[in-house]
């Protein structure tokens, strides 16, 4: 969490208590969360906490690289925490599993800043793959 903290500090947000319960719920999580989810936990430690600033801190977070947003079915809306260290890139891809949430970690890409295909200089790009993680294929199996 003192990756993420320090990566606040760098883009200029202030650390609030409210971002800081956030941020703890990601860190406790091994899933990604909707907002809706983000707003009941955080209803335990907070007696207002809306849903439009659940929103705004959750693209807060995302925007400064603390958080990923994940596209979803149906048009949710989730986010996980990136987790990496100083030691690591800042470049990797999110694995989701479709059946409980689950969140993993590819880190190949074959993206490059600079990168040119079909006549277009690539400055960015978003890859979310998503599966079923070993535990879900196993109890599928089972059943």
């Amino acid at each position: 969490m003192q990756d993420a903290l320090k990566l606040l500090r760098q883009s200029g947000l202030k650390i609030t208590p409210r971002r800081r319960a956030i941020l703890s719920e990601f860190s406790d999580s091994s899933i990604a969360l909707s907002p809706r989810m983000v707003q009941e936990r955080l209803k335990l430690q907070f007696s207002r906490c809306g849903l439009p600033g659940i929103y705004r801190n959750l693209e807060a977070l995302a925007d400064c690289g603390v958080l990923v947003r994940l596209a979803g079915f149906g048009r949710q809306r989730s986010y996980a925490l990136c987790r990496y260290s100083e030691k690591d890139t800042l470049h990797y891809h999110q694995i989701i599993c479709i059946s409980c949430g689950r969140i993993g970690r590819l880190h190949e890409c074959v993206w490059h800043e600079g990168m040119k295909v079909d006549g277009f200089t690539l400055v960015s790009h978003m890859v979310q793959l998503q599966g079923i993680c070993a535990s879900c294929a196993s109890t599928e199996t089972e059943k």
